[in-house]
């Protein structure tokens, strides 16, 4: 089959795969952490009418990507300990200022185990070298960011949405039933995938990290150049699916929210890192490998309908 211009069975067949063994969990949607990711023009509002007034951008629907956020990052070291009946989870990062967005991509870029871990610790370094939060007038930008890096998890992939749950509990159930093992059919990133490949979670904004220049190096990671970004596509099927399965289509109405595509969680095939010059030269990448959560069992074209078994359990 050539993904370059076939579609998926799941895309071909509208079908979707199913197995008799499958491992699911209650869990609960990070109101906590979701209303510290509110726009600066939100911050005069109370928390949870915010995430009440826009639910649609910011609950979890099913069939998303779902990350645990029970780890806090080596910056605040031990894990919230009022965390006890459910997992706490989140499937997008809402609002969330793009300098934390940056700090977050910094961190996955980092290659060994040892520089992602002190990568954490390098905050005041970051934030010193962010233009946009130098001077007297980005004062209160510089603290909302400050504050949104220090309370960042360490993400971990809990598993697929199989149930909506929403951020505040004035609009609903707060809980939902998420696949942790089994198989399932989910919607591709922006990156070809083949039966057999390891799968990886990252976030939609990281796309330029990863090459689609060609076939053969399609999803490995780069050296970004940032006055030379790569063109990211936005293809009508990647439109399409988004409205269709996670309500970000615009006939819902401003007053009830859009989640945005570019906060979500997105799956690639895990490629190694690459180099190029006189000889390309590749490497496991660390940022990426911690990412792994599956394994693709019917591939296709980027933003096709895709069957992985989910390995969180085992991995």
């Amino acid at each position: 089959m050539s993904f370059g211009n076939l579609p998926s069975l799941g895309s071909a067949t509208g079908s979707r795969v199913d197995s008799a063994a499958k491992h699911i969990m209650a869990c609960k949607m990070d109101t906590k952490l979701l209303s510290n990711w509110r726009s600066i023009a939100d911050r005069g509002t109370e928390a949870q009418s915010c995430l009440h007034n826009a639910k649609m951008k910011w609950c979890m629907h099913k069939d998303e990507i779902v990350l645990n956020t029970t780890k806090q990052n080596p910056l605040t070291g031990n894990s919230d300990s009022s965390v006890k009946a459910y997992p706490m989870v989140i499937t997008t990062v809402g609002d969330m200022l793009k300098e934390t967005k940056d700090f977050i991509t910094e961190i996955y870029k980092c290659p060994s185990a040892s520089g992602f871990a002190q990568r954490w610790s390098t905050r005041d370094d970051f934030l010193n070298g962010q233009v946009g939060l130098q001077g007297p007038d980005n004062a209160d930008r510089r603290k909302i960011v400050n504050e949104q890096i220090s309370i960042l998890p360490e993400f971990r992939c809990q598993g697929v949405a199989l149930g909506q749950a929403w951020a505040s509990y004035l609009s609903g159930d707060t809980v939902a039933s998420v696949l942790v093992g089994g198989m399932v059919t989910v919607q591709n990133g922006a990156f070809s995938m083949h039966t057999g490949d390891l799968v990886q979670w990252y976030f939609d904004w990281e796309q330029g990290e990863f090459d689609n220049s060609n076939r053969n190096t399609n999803g490995y990671r780069i050296q970004a150049d940032p006055l030379n970004p790569q063109e990211t596509r936005d293809p009508k099927r990647k439109r399409y699916n988004d409205e269709r399965l996670y309500a970000t289509s615009s006939s819902l109405g401003p007053s009830s929210g859009q989640k945005s595509g570019e906060a979500m969680v997105r799956i690639k095939s895990y490629r190694m890192s690459l180099i190029t010059g006189d000889e390309k030269f590749m490497f496991d990448h660390y940022g990426d490998k911690t990412r792994i959560f599956a394994k693709c069992i019917s591939g296709g074209r980027p933003w096709d309908a895709v069957d992985i078994m989910l390995m969180t359990q085992s991995l």
